[in-house]
């Protein structure tokens, strides 16, 4: 990473969650969710700035637990705590008050507490492409999908399924396809608030193992997520 580039890492840990209660608090492997993230974040801390983003006061005051001159717990407006907000305006936000904190970032970068395997090595390399890229694109980071996306159909109230594609073969013969894995998103401060949105038309893909990008959504990837960190 370039030393003169400021960097502004945003962790959004909204109070609510549909299928998993206050999930960001909730224990793995020995303490809450969202300490992976931070604690991810942190050594790369030092002449940059941490701003968890949060509507739950006790994710803000475990945020606080870590003393951290170059990490602040922001308390978000109400507006961008409901299911109806979007990323794009949660990042804003942090942006802006970071800058009243006085602090002016080069680049940012998400880190959503929901990937708690996703390493510091992890996010370097992420900045690493950024940086090698031009520092314009954003960067986001995948994982390779189990089967060809030609395989995926919608069911209807009849159990048919349609949108398949069968004529490939098999899955060797297709070639390789890859999702969002949700761990790191990499963006140019300036991008962002012009246009106060965090993907830029074209996308780097920085990819992630597998093993490591699992997104927690429900109780039974805290499970998994458990299992993998013996690996």
């Amino acid at each position: 990473m370039a030393d003169d580039k400021k960097i502004l890492f945003v962790i959004p840990a909204r109070r609510g969650s549909k299928r998993v209660h206050r999930k960001n608090i909730k224990n793995l492997a020995g303490k809450p969710l969202i300490c992976w993230t931070i604690e991810a974040a942190l050594p790369l801390s030092e002449k940059n700035l941490i701003v968890v983003s949060s509507d739950d006061e006790e994710v803000l005051d475990i945020s606080n637990r870590y003393k951290n001159k170059n990490l602040l717990a922001h308390k978000r407006p109400k507006e961008l705590a409901s299911d109806t907000s979007t990323t794009d305006s949660v990042v804003v936000d942090a942006a802006l008050v970071a800058q009243q904190y006085g602090f002016e970032p080069d680049t940012i970068v998400l880190l959503q507490p929901t990937s708690p395997l996703r390493k510091k090595e992890n996010i370097v390399e992420a900045l690493q492409l950024f940086e090698k890229a031009g520092s314009v694109d954003s960067v986001v980071s995948v994982s390779e999908v189990d089967h060809p996306s030609v395989w995926i159909g919608a069911i209807d109230k009849n159990s048919i399924i349609s949108g398949l594609d069968l004529s490939g073969g098999r899955s060797q013969d297709h070639e390789k396809e890859y999702r969002l894995n949700g761990a790191i998103y990499v963006i140019s401060a300036t991008f962002l608030m012009q246009k106060c949105k965090v993907f830029t038309p074209v996308l780097r893909a920085y990819v992630m193992p597998r093993e490591f990008s699992i997104d927690i959504d429900e109780n039974m990837d805290f499970k998994i997520a458990e299992s993998l960190f013996g690996m």
